[in-house]
């Protein structure tokens, strides 16, 4: 099908949780039906040592599962994205900016 994406938003800095359901609520509320497939492994600020693992489809995204440890010494966030029309720069740009927002609500 025309216009469908897949690729994976990596980010080095761990993510604010608080950031996190904002970008995935953003997400489901404006692009929902163009999300055909959200799978994620996340470095969350608040537990570096414990990531969170996200899926979600369309609108429905299911709550973090929490891992033990991580995998390997990779600790970098990584999010694959299949989407239908939802530009790659558009989910990395968000992501920034309501991290960033979130970094100086609280600061």
């Amino acid at each position: 099908d025309q216009g469908i994406a897949s690729y994976c938003v990596t980010r080095e800095a761990p993510i604010r949780a608080v950031a996190l359901t904002l970008f995935l609520e953003t997400l489901a509320e404006h692009c929902g039906p163009d999300l055909l497939r959200v799978k994620g492994i996340l470095n969350i600020a608040e537990s570096p040592d414990r990531p969170a693992v996200i899926h979600g489809v369309q609108h429905v995204f299911h709550p973090p599962a929490w891992l033990e440890r991580w995998p390997s010494a990779d600790r970098r966030s990584r999010i694959v994205f299949i989407t239908r029309d939802v530009p790659q720069r558009w989910i990395e740009s968000l992501l920034e900016a309501l991290d960033d927002e979130v970094s100086r609500t609280r600061a």
